[in-house]
Order: structure tokens, then C-alpha cells, then sequence
């Protein structure tokens, strides 16, 4: 018969060992020396002290800004002291620290506008100096001096402060908890390791020390507490070991492993720092180039590389809920109050001189719906184009390029370099006219089309030859149209697949959207700009068509960055031509496609950045240029398909007319340092054209009777540029705040942690009044317990403030022995510690206090007055004659035992 093993279970009945001997009860572990928890939890605060102010300077020190250092080391320790207080075995030092917490709390809350603006600082300049796109959340940085992004950065790290002093107490007081301490700490760590910034060195230092004693002491707690036994030394008898189980004796242990851990890791760390000093020893290059590796392999990542089931996934950086893609917003329309920019770098090209301006074309979308541009997605019905182009050794997307090339043999192709830096890395930037199929990579870093639309990015370098279509003849206006008039025909083209792409293109991108206003924006361009009532395409060039777009835009819309969300519910055309009549490039763009489409020319959206020539500054070497293109070149406009030419830009926002109104005139041409005014709206002339019977018809592109609505407002958002020390604004999304400050200065000299200096100080005048409140009812009720009441109770209430003043000069003993008993060892200490005059005292009130406890025998009043008696003495002459002045307001307002 098979015998059933019964599980035991670890309850408080002793530790049997192999040979039956029962261990039932504690454990006696004799020190040589005594030690005490009692100090035990200011090194677990002053621990958290350490981990805090760490990894705060950490994070300051990875933003190119300064931060108030008083900020940080106050509100570092405040926040550390009061979170471990909050583990006091005294009520009184809970609730003083329970009122400093909330009183923190109300001031975090009072200030939470200005702290919401400092975490906008914050991100925008961690994002300006890891060169990443910021174009959804500068925008609320519009109209505040850059002299205040000090003081509203220092008021975010209070916050930022007060999280990290929280987790960190955490795993350093209520528990011991490594891996929680590692998960607050470590990521401030990582988000400048990502980018390979160094930190400073007594920081890193700090937290390393931090985190190697915590894990010390974690994994003694966690063995621990696995050896499930609640007395106060637990035996294991597989492995031999005793276990500390006791919260009280851990403490102890853990009150000399915790200095001797630090001293230990810190002499380590010095040795090592030594070494490398006198030896010269430096990290490898080879781990700079693995951290590139993998920073490059995690930015380039994209669900497409696991699965092709997202294949038009529009990637980019991901900011509450919007993504930024080259700098606007991924096709999504309406859903920001507008964009601004933050100096970063996005791109970095060099290439020969080229005439007028680069468009950098990325992302592709052609179809609007939902208020959104995706691109389109191609069946293998529709798809019958791309064998022919593949078997021509091309890429559709080479299709601008071939035709280029084989009608103007003698032209020379361009070579440009890129380095994708702070702009999406889903997408290839290239100009118009690229040959996409020899990007100068191989293997895996070979470039990826989509059927359709846009070009995959694999490699953040790469090389492609170009046409700088500007050259080929003197009007750039009428490139596409003079391109598709050239020889050869397009008949000859249908190797390559031209033909059937064409058919494809108009049958693809002619979908208009259904909208009242864009049908009437269609009428006033066909009436007030074009001068006909019917149209018909054959009687008119493209250049005038677009023309007459521009003008219409011109005299009838502004262009800002701000503005402003789409309301709920309202199609973005639709309110954009009928009431909002201001926006930014995604604006006019997408209302230029759809318009293009109604005069019968195939169109899509673009996203990507314009260069302008006079941005190309001094050449380098052979006549190439290098240019850092900044996020305020980040740009999208429309394009358009032109039969036998190929895909070509359309530019409809005002402003950005061979200009750019978002860059300064440094910036615009860097060789001239004096600025000069341009016109960034200059009207179309009128222009004649013959009507097909021998005479002339005058078309007006121009609006005179309006010509006083033609002007552009552009809103800087780099505030850097204004140069004021005016009034800070803070804007939001439809409405904004004037801040207090109006002179810069005067926030520039406030130190963050003054206001909240001023609140703790007036919490601790408050929780000052409540202590001294708390201490006179403590007197009031120790006098009345050992004045009122009968003998029996005030002797009693005699013996228990006997041990309380005995344990203020450290006389005590937890175990769990009689009274007798423990009297007799706290004579003992008393012996010890040359205190011979007390040991009688003790030991006196003890059999008085027995005698009340454990028999029916009455407590005679000489007796109550002999145990009174001594008391007096205990007190007056052996406990506070001993004690320190800090001792003496401790057992004065702490323990109020006098």
C-alpha cells in the first residue's frame, strides 16, 4: 500500500530535526558587540537620498538646458525624508510626515499649469538634442520666452522628483526591492545611453552604488523569507543555515551590511577608476559601434520587418496619438492645434548646386478619407504595370528618371547623399526624378519599394542619382508639360510600362471628395481666376490651372502654424474652404490635390522637406554641397501626374513659393548675414491665350478687387528667433494664458524650490502647532494615568512609563520574558552601563508592578508613593540628566514623556 505524504505546513511549532531533537522557540545569536536596528532607518533614507538626487542630476544632465540645482538637491532630500518617515514607528513623526506629503501634494496641484509647459520643455529639447522630429507638441511652447524654459523645466523635475522619491522609498524602506528600484532608476539611465550621452560620472557612480546595495540586501531578504519559519532564527535543515525571519533582528543585521556593502562597492569603484587612470584603459570603439548597431536596428524597426501584413504602415514617432511623420503629421489632418519646431536636425544631404527648390518627396498617400491621407493600396488585379517596369531593370518609382533619361541622353544625372537623422525612418527622402533602384546599398540595406506610393527606408545612408529637372529649360513653371512634349512619344514607352501605369494613375487618383465647399472653391477659381463658367481641359495648360489654385489660396486663406483642431464630426475640407481659412502646409496641400482632381489632373498628398538654393551655402570640395536640413524645412504639398512626365510637385501653400517662410533670412541663404525683405506672395500676371479663332482671350490669375486679403501671416514657432523679453504667452489649443512674468528676468532669477520652501516651512509651522497640541494632551494624559484612577492602575501605568524613559537612554530588551525577568536584565544594562543607582529603582517598581498585575492583593498608597518615587528619580536624575539636547526635544515633543 502506497503511503500518502503529507504536505507540512510552516506553522510556529518548532523546527524537528533528523534526530528528533525539538527546537520550539527563539534562537539566542550572542555578538560580541551589541547592535541596534535603531539607525537602521536613516540608512535606508539616507540610501534613497542617494538613488533620487542621482538619477534627477541624470536626467538634467541629458537635456542641453540648465536646471536649478537647488531644485534639485532640495526637493531630493525633503521628499526622501518625508517618504521614509512615513515608516517611523512613532505616530507623531507619520503624521508630520503624512502633512508634509500633502501639503507637497496641494503645492504640485496649485502649479500644475506651469509644470504641464516645463514637461513641453523637457520633451522638446530631449527631442531637439537627439535630433527627433517635434512637430505636435512644440506648438505650446508658442509665444514663451526661451529665458523661462529654465525656471518651467526646474518646476517639471518637482514632479518628476516626487515620482522617483516615491518608487524609490518603495524599494529602499517599506520594502527591499531591487527590481522595482532598477525599473524607476534605469530608465532616466537609458534615455540618454540610447543616444550615447554620457552622463555625469558621480551620478552613474551613485546609482551603481545604489543599485548593488539594494540587490545585496534583496536577495538576503528573499532567502529569507523562503525559509517560511515567523520565530525569530529559522533553521533549514537540507542546507544547514539559520534565517533571520525577524523584521527587528534583519534590521540589525542589515544596519552593519548596509555600511559595510557601500564601503565595500565604493573601494571597488575606486580601484577600477584608478586602474584606468594610471593604465589609461578606455572602453573599446568596438562598443560604441555595437550601441550604434543596435540603436540604428531599434529605430529602424518596423512591423513590416516581421510580417508583410502591415505593408503600408506609416511608421514615424508616435506622440500622444499622433505621428509625426518629416515633420507633420503622417497624412492625419485636424487633429493638432497646430505644429511647431524645435531646431533639430532631420536630415543631413550633400549634392551638387541645383536651381529654385528641392523637394525631398517621403511620404505618399492618394486616398483622403476620415480626414486622413493613406496611401493606396494595389491589388495583383490592379498591379499591371510592375512586371513591365521590372523587366526594364526599374522600379516604378523610377518611371520620373527613364523618361528624363532617354529623352535629354545629354543631360548628366546628380548624385545625392543622405543621413536620416531626426525624421521618420520609414521612409526614403528623395528628389523628384530619382532612380530609386540604385540607392548604393546592398543586401539588407537595399531599399524597398511599395507596389505604390512611397519607398521603404532600410538603411539611414544612402546614395541616389537625380535630375534637377530646373535645368532643362528656363521656365521651371512648365517642366512637366515641356517633358511630356518631348521626344520620344510615349507610344515608345510601352516597354517600360508607362503606358499601362498612365491608365492606372487615372483611374486611380481621380476620386474627389464629396464636399459643398470645395464645389464652390471649384466655381470662384472657374469664374473669378480662369474667367469661364465651363471648363474644359484641352483649352488650358497645367501651369494655368495651377496658377489660378495659388491665387484663389493667395487672396483667400492664411497661412499660420496654429490653426487649430478640426471640430468633431466635421469633414477637414469641408471646414477648412468654408470656415476656418487658415492652416499650414498639410492644409493647402490637401485642398490642392482635391482641386487638381477636379480640373482632371491626377494627384496625390506628399510629406516630406523642401532645400532652397540659397540654403546650399559654400560648396565642399568638387561643387558639393552639404546641408543640415532642419525640421522647419519639413513640408507637404500636392503633386501632380503629367501624361508622359511622371509624378511632379504642386505648390499651393502661400509662402512657399521658391521660399520657405518658416526660416530666417540667416537661414535661408547662410553666405549673407544681413537680412532682406522678400515678397513671399507676388501675384501671377495676367496671361493672354489664344482662343483657337484667330484672337486673343485674357485670362486673369489675379484678383485685384480682393488683392488686400493676399497677405501671409506666418506665426514663428521658434521662439528663439523673436528675441523678445516681453510678456510670456502660454498658448494651448484654441485658447491661451498670459503668465505673471512680465519681465523674463525675474523668472530667470526665481529658483524653483522657493515656492516650495515657503509652503514646507508653513506645513512645518502647522504640523509644529499639532506636535505641540499632540504633546500637551500626552502630558495631560500621562499625569492624570499616574495621579487619578486607583492604586492598582497608576502602579501599573507607573511601570509602563518606566520602561518608556529607560529605552530613551537605551535600556531595553524585546524578548518575550516575565516581568521579573526582564527587570533583572534591565538592571543588568543598568550595571553595564555604570547606572548602579537605578538597578534597585527597577527592580523595586517591578514587584510592586507584578503584585498589581498578577494578584488580587491590594496596592497600599506607601507602596503607589515608593513606585512614584523612584519614578521621579528614574526620570529627573538617571534618564534626562543622560540625554543630548537633540534627545531632549526627541523625548520632549516625540515621545512626550516630559
Amino acid at each position: 500500500m502506497k503511503k500518502k505524504r503529507i504536505k507540512s505546513k510552516n506553522k510556529d511549532i518548532g523546527f524537528i530535526s533528523s534526530n528528533g531533537l525539538c527546537i520550539d522557540g527563539d534562537i539566542l545569536m550572542s555578538c560580541e558587540n551589541e547592535h541596534t536596528s535603531g539607525s537602521y532607518l536613516w540608512f535606508q533614507i539616507l540610501l534613497t537620498f542617494a538613488a533620487t538626487l542621482c538619477t534627477a542630476f541624470m536626467a538634467a544632465s541629458f537635456l542641453d538646458m540648465d536646471i536649478y540645482t537647488h531644485t534639485l538637491i532640495y526637493y531630493s532630500a525633503v521628499l526622501s525624508l518625508v517618504f521614509g518617515l512615513i515608516k517611523s514607528s512613532q505616530k507623531i513623526v507619520r503624521f508630520s510626515a503624512l502633512g508634509v506629503v500633502l501639503l507637497h501634494l496641494i503645492y504640485l496641484l496649485g502649479r500644475i499649469s506651469i509644470i504641464k509647459y516645463g514637461m513641453f520643455v523637457v520633451i522638446d529639447r530631449y527631442l531637439a538634442r537627439a535630433n527627433q522630429p517635434n512637430s505636435t507638441l512644440g506648438v505650446h511652447l508658442n509665444g514663451i520666452s526661451p529665458v523661462d524654459y529654465t525656471y518651467l523645466a526646474s518646476n517639471f523635475f518637482v514632479l518628476l522628483i516626487t515620482f522617483v522619491a516615491l518608487g524609490v522609498a518603495a524599494a529602499c524602506v517599506y520594502r527591499i526591492d531591487f527590481p522595482l528600484l532598477f525599473i524607476v532608476t534605469f530608465p532616466v539611465f537609458e534615455l540618454g545611453m540610447y543616444w550615447g550621452w554620457e552622463p555625469s560620472m558621480w551620478t552613474v557612480i551613485g546609482l551603481f552604488i545604489c543599485w548593488v546595495t539594494v540587490l545585496a540586501m534583496h536577495i538576503i531578504n528573499h532567502t529569507t523569507n523562503k525559509a517560511g519559519r515567523k520565530n525569530t532564527f529559522a533553521v533549514h535543515e537540507r542546507k544547514r543555515t539559520f534565517y533571520f525571519t525577524s523584521e527587528k533582528q534583519k534590521a540589525c543585521f542589515y544596519n552593519v551590511f548596509m555600511k559595510y556593502t557601500v564601503v565595500l562597492i565604493s573601494a571597488v569603484l575606486c580601484i577600477i577608476m584608478l586602474f584606468s587612470a594610471v593604465t589609461g584603459f578606455t572602453r573599446p570603439e568596438s562598443f560604441a559601434k555595437y550601441r550604434h548597431d543596435i540603436s540604428t536596428t531599434v529605430a529602424n524597426f518596423s512591423l513590416a520587418d516581421i510580417k508583410n501584413a502591415f505593408s503600408d504602415y506609416d511608421g514615424g514617432f508616435d506622440l500622444f496619438g499622433i505621428k509625426t511623420v518629416g515633420g507633420t503629421n503622417g497624412g492625419v489632418l485636424g487633429k493638432t492645434a497646430g505644429i511647431s519646431f524645435n531646431g533639430s536636425t532631420a536630415l543631413k544631404i550633400e549634392t551638387p548646386k541645383f536651381k529654385n527648390t528641392l523637394y525631398l518627396r517621403g511620404y505618399v498617400a492618394g486616398v483622403y478619407g476620415d480626414n486622413s491621407w493613406t496611401p493606396l493600396e494595389v491589388s495583383e488585379k490592379d498591379d499591371t504595370f510592375s512586371d513591365d517596369f521590372e523587366q526594364g531593370g526599374l522600379w516604378v518609382q523610377d518611371m520620373d528618371y527613364d523618361l528624363i533619361q532617354r529623352k535629354y541622353p545629354f543631360l548628366t544625372p546628380q548624385k545625392i547623399n543622405v543621413s536620416v537623422l531626426g525624421a521618420s525612418k520609414k521612409f526614403v527622402y528623395a528628389p523628384y526624378a530619382s532612380l530609386y533602384s540604385s540607392d548604393g546599398n546592398e543586401g539588407d540595406k537595399k531599399m524597398r519599394p511599395t507596389t505604390e506610393s512611397y519607398v521603404k527606408l532600410t538603411s539611414t545612408k544612402y546614395s541616389l542619382f537625380y535630375f534637377d529637372t530646373a535645368s532643362i529649360v528656363e521656365v521651371p513653371e512648365s517642366v512637366p508639360e515641356y517633358i511630356a512634349e518631348e521626344t520620344p512619344a510615349l507610344s515608345v514607352n510601352k516597354d517600360r510600362g508607362v503606358d499601362s501605369y498612365t491608365e492606372f494613375v487615372h483611374d486611380k487618383y481621380m476620386d474627389v471628395s464629396e464636399s459643398d465647399e470645395l464645389e464652390q472653391a471649384y466655381r470662384t477659381i472657374l469664374s473669378e481666376y480662369l474667367g469661364v463658367s465651363v471648363y474644359h481641359k484641352d483649352e488650358w495648360t497645367y501651369e494655368e490651372i495651377c496658377s489660378a489654385i495659388r491665387g484663389y489660396f493667395s487672396d483667400n486663406f492664411t497661412y499660420t502654424l496654429e490653426p487649430g483642431v478640426t471640430p468633431k464630426g466635421e469633414d477637414f475640407i469641408e471646414y477648412f474652404l468654408g470656415t476656418q481659412k487658415e492652416g499650414y502646409c498639410s492644409y493647402f496641400a490637401t485642398a490642392g490635390a482635391q482641386l487638381l482632381r477636379k480640373f482632371g489632373y491626377p494627384s496625390r498628398y506628399v510629406e516630406g522637406y523642401v532645400v532652397l538654393s540659397s540654403q546650399l551655402g559654400e560648396p565642399d570640395g568638387d561643387s558639393v554641397y552639404e546641408v543640415s536640413v532642419k525640421d522647419k524645412c519639413a513640408h507637404a504639398w500636392a503633386e501632380v501626374f503629367i501624361d508622359n512626365a511622371g509624378w511632379y510637385p504642386a505648390e499651393f501653400t502661400p509662402g512657399y513659393n521658391n521660399d520657405n517662410p518658416n526660416l530666417t533670412e540667416q537661414e535661408k541663404d547662410p553666405k549673407s548675414v544681413t537680412a532682406t525683405t522678400k515678397s513671399t506672395n507676388s501675384s501671377p500676371a495676367a496671361t493672354t491665350k489664344s482662343d483657337g479663332q484667330g484672337g486673343n482671350k485674357t485670362v486673369t490669375t489675379t484678383k485685384p478687387a480682393n488683392s488686400s486679403k493676399a497677405t501671409t501671416t506666418t506665426k514663428k514657432a521658434d521662439s528663439t528667433t523673436s528675441g523678445g523679453h516681453g510678456v510670456a504667452v502660454i498658448s494651448g489649443a484654441g485658447k491661451g494664458t498670459v503668465s505673471s512674468s512680465s519681465n523674463a528676468e525675474q523668472n530667470s532669477d526665481y529658483d524653483g524650490s522657493f515656492g516650495g520652501i515657503f509652503i514646507t516651512l508653513g506645513g512645518l509651522l502647522l504640523i509644529g502647532f499639532g506636535v505641540v497640541l499632540h504633546r500637551d494632551l500626552r502630558i495631560k494624559k500621562m499625569k492624570s494615568e499616574l495621579s487619578e484612577g486607583d492604586n492598582k492602575k497608576r502602579t501599573i501605568a507607573v511601570y509602563s512609563y518606566m520602561l518608556k524613559y529607560l529605552k530613551l537612554i537605551g535600556i531595553a530588551d524585546s524578548r518575550n520574558v516575565t516581568d521579573l525577568q526582564l527587570c533583572d536584565k534591565l538592571a543588568e544594562k543598568c550595571k553595564e552601563k555604570e547606572i548602579n543607582d537605578a538597578a534597585e529603582l527597577i527592580e523595586q517598581i517591578g514587584r510592586i508592578a507584578v503584585k498589581a498585575y498578577m494578584s488580587n492583593s491590594v496596592i497600599t498608597d506607601e507602596e503607589l508613593e515608593t513606585a512614584l518615587d523612584d519614578l521621579t528619580i528614574i526620570r529627573n536624575k538617571i534618564v534626562l540628566s543622560r540625554l543630548s539636547g537633540v534627545d531632549l526635544l526627541t523625548a520632549k515633543f516625540v515621545h512626550c514623556l516630559y
